[in-house]
């Protein structure tokens, strides 16, 4: 055994039987110098040859040998091995002969020896051609050992030479064709002319290549046809990857799709009429929202003309009842202007609140970032702080401001002004006596964030969800006068006004309320706070 040359290549074993020392030596130079994966076995006669019990890729023998000729030989050999006959005499008549017995190809010797440098492209052409033999039979074997189970039609065809591959059971039954038809059906001429009249319309495309027709060689075709005993049948036909010089083959795959088809149909019906009750749903939407958006612009019209009626008589009474309560010696009648003036002023506090909710709804349509200015976060909230000292020292509260002055965020002042002042005069009138109240802030995601948190009388979790609605006042804990549920409503709207957020967290009743508010540093929305 002589191992010529492996590299990264598969070692192809061969079997050269030859008796002249000079061929051998020739052959083994010819492989060292193209570096070919050979790896040969020598022998010198036919029973040398026989007495090898090792199998080989190929074998290559002289015709004449000291012991017989090959043959001989070749009626012993494995018939899975190619063999190649190499002779110095040109003899048509044992060519043919070693080429019946089962010799795969046959090469005359010349003095040169330039039949050497030839034999590797034998021999890879041979080797290709055996392993494309394997490997259409071992694609037939498994086709007929699971075509049964395949449910899908599956069939195997040349267009050009007629020839039918293969064809399994589904594939005669999804076409209707009886056992005496499909015995019958042995071209593929003959299967495209029965298949091309069942189709139903004859516009469909059909669904393989006729015969003698190359198709277009890397362009798969797919679709679905009826057939006139309205059944539905889809398809793909696709080229499979051949060697070249080989016929173009192709494998077309079948599937009965009636039962899909139909229950598409129902389903397209289905969508048809949903899509009909839809518009008409949309209409009737549309019209109940058009008559919404009436009544509710007419409940704003009345709440603002009540509101202007009512700033008309206000007016007098806010000026001359604190002058009346001022000048008046009598001690009771003193204390009665006083609760006229405290009366007086909550209900011109009402009215306000009542006409800048209808401001805001015209503001929002004419708002722009060009209003807004730089403000002092810390300071105002110290100036708004100040100016309820006396109901902060009254109620024996504690209150904290955790804001830096200097903390600045671009916005109208008396947006802002309005939103702290309302949060912070919310958190003092509901903290109990003793209670504390606390302000902190900062920067985060091109956004300024403040959080007004008190200790107060808390909320539930249905008052959290709706307490920043137009009017609405917790049943327990807002139910007083002093409350007429627009403040936190007002807050909200001027914070969405300003492309803000604001949240509220309590975790029940007696456990306080934090509200926390977000406000862009420029027009664009930004990143959800992280104030925790």
């Amino acid at each position: 055994m002589m191992p010529i040359f492996t590299g990264d290549k598969p070692v192809i074993r061969v079997h050269y039987i030859e008796d002249n020392l000079i061929d051998q030596q020739a052959l083994t130079r010819v492989v060292q110098k193209k570096s070919l994966p050979y790896q040969i076995d020598l022998s010198s006669s036919l029973a040398e040859a026989r007495s090898r019990n090792q199998m080989y890729d190929l074998v290559i023998c002289d015709y004449f040998l000291s012991d017989g000729t090959i043959l001989d030989l070749l009626p012993s050999l494995d018939t899975r091995t190619p063999v190649i006959v190499v002779t110095g005499q040109a003899d048509l008549n044992n060519a043919v002969t070693a080429l019946k017995l089962g010799a795969k190809d046959y090469l005359v010797k010349d003095p040169e020896r330039q039949y050497l440098n030839l034999l590797p492209i034998q021999i890879e052409n041979l080797l290709k051609q055996q392993q494309n033999e394997r490997d259409r039979k071992r694609l037939s074997s498994l086709l007929f050992s699971v075509g049964g189970a395949i449910p899908f039609g599956v069939y195997l065809y040349e267009p050009i030479t007629g020839t039918v591959m293969y064809a399994n059971k589904a594939f005669f039954s999804i076409w209707d064709f009886d056992a005496e038809t499909s015995e019958s059906l042995l071209t593929h001429d003959v299967i495209f002319s029965q298949i091309k009249t069942l189709l139903k319309y004859e516009s469909d495309d059909l669904p393989m290549f006729s015969l003698g027709e190359d198709g277009v060689s890397e362009i798969a075709r797919s679709g679905e046809v009826r057939v006139q005993n309205s059944k539905t049948i889809r398809y793909y036909t696709d080229r499979i990857p051949m060697e070249p010089g080989d016929p173009a083959c192709y494998v077309s795959i079948f599937e009965d799709s009636t039962a899909l088809s139909q229950a598409l149909e129902a389903v397209n019906e289905y969508s048809r009429k949903l899509e009909h009750l839809n518009t008409s749903l949309d209409q009737q939407v549309q019209e109940r929202t058009e008559q919404l958006e009436g009544l509710m612009q007419k409940q704003r019209d009345l709440i603002v003309n009540i509101g202007h009626d009512l700033r008309t008589p206000l007016t007098p009474l806010v000026a001359l009842l604190p002058y009346l309560q001022h000048n008046e010696a009598d001690e009771e009648k003193k204390n009665t202007l006083g609760v006229l003036c405290e009366s007086t002023m909550r209900i011109r506090t009402l009215v306000e609140e009542i006409l800048m909710m209808d401001n805001l709804g015209v503001e929002k349509s004419s708002y722009s970032q060009r209003d807004a200015r730089p403000c002092d976060l810390g300071s105002m909230a110290d100036e708004i702080i100040e100016a309820s000292l006396s109901v902060i020292s009254s109620k024996g509260l504690s209150i904290r401001n955790a804001i830096q002055p200097g903390m600045l965020i671009r916005i109208r002042y008396i947006h802002l002004h309005l939103i702290l002042e309302k949060l912070i005069n919310n958190a003092l009138q509901f903290t109990p006596p003793g209670g504390t109240v606390t302000l902190h802030g900062g920067k985060d995601h091109q956004c300024t964030w403040f959080c007004v948190s008190d200790t107060g009388i808390g909320l539930t979790h249905a008052d959290s969800s709706r307490i920043f609605d137009d009017f609405y006042k917790a049943d327990a804990s807002r139910s007083d006068l002093l409350s007429h549920g627009l403040g936190l409503s007002v807050v909200r709207k001027l914070v969405l006004l300003n492309h803000g957020h604001i949240t509220v967290k309590s975790d029940g009743l007696g456990m306080g309320t934090r509200f926390c508010v977000s406000l862009p540093d420029c027009t664009i929305r930004t990143h959800q706070p992280m104030w925790d």
